[in-house]
């Protein structure tokens, strides 16, 4: 099974080639500095979802998985009913989670196996953007986030690993990311975390106390594209992460 990873597109759509079975976007996919929401809408419902139909997914069960970030706005705004126009205009291909668990199925040599995904779009605050809350809201966000979940998506980063740092920039620094989310990563302990916001943090597939984790960023500290799709290595027969 092949599984892939990006995050922070910014409204850049990139060429995949190979096809996969799961992709996993940690947010920020709207164009960068567009916070109208007419425009962001008009821009999922049709370049976004032209997009998602024209990936190359390797079977009827293939999944996308994308968690919102705090440039999408409109994802924070959207109706249930939004939702599921959106995830139809994209052929059943996308699934969005807004803090929310999703099992996803594929078959196996002797039936069926499913990984669960726990997406998270909750940052802490620094301006006033979408889904930003206080340490104790993120406290209780995260404390929703069951033990034992197999792969989180969360659009935030974690100060774990130099995740949520900024390795770049007249910004660049190795204090930040969010203390919070890393004390629930411990928490739960999942096999496989990917996150994005900072868009210089590490990007290494690395194993770190048993979680494999990396920065899946696409664009640069300067909203220019600049870190390849991340493929995550899946073996079927021990159904492990490896790296």
């Amino acid at each position: 099974m092949k599984i892939i990873a990006t995050s922070d597109l910014h409204g850049n759509l990139p060429l995949i080639k190979e096809p996969f079975d799961l992709m996993l976007i940690a947010g920020d996919i709207a164009p960068a500095h567009d916070q109208y929401y007419a425009f962001q809408f008009e821009w999922l419902m049709n370049e976004f979802a032209e997009w998602i139909i024209s990936l190359p997914m390797n079977n009827t069960w293939s999944k996308i998985i994308l968690v919102p970030g705090n440039h999408d706005y409109m994802l924070e705004r959207m109706s249930h009913a939004q939702f599921m126009e959106l995830e139809h205009k994209c052929e059943g291909r996308l699934k969005i989670l807004r803090h929310d668990m999703y099992e996803f199925e594929f078959p196996v040599s002797d039936g069926f196996d499913s990984l669960t995904i726990f997406g998270t779009p909750y940052c802490s605050i620094f301006g006033h953007w979408a889904f930003m809350i206080n340490d104790e809201a993120l406290d209780k966000k995260f404390s929703q986030i069951p033990e034992g979940t197999d792969i989180i998506v969360s659009h935030d980063s974690p100060n774990i690993n130099r995740l949520g740092a900024i390795l770049e920039g007249p910004w660049k620094s190795d204090t930040t990311g969010n203390k919070v989310l890393a004390e629930h990563i411990k928490r739960v302990h999942p096999k496989l975390f990917v996150s994005g916001h900072f868009h210089s943090g590490n990007h290494e597939l690395q194993n770190i106390d048993g979680t494999l984790m990396a920065n899946v960023s696409y664009v640069n500290e300067d909203y220019k594209p600049a870190y390849p799709v991340l493929e995550i290595p899946y073996d079927e027969e021990t159904r492990t992460f490896l790296v």
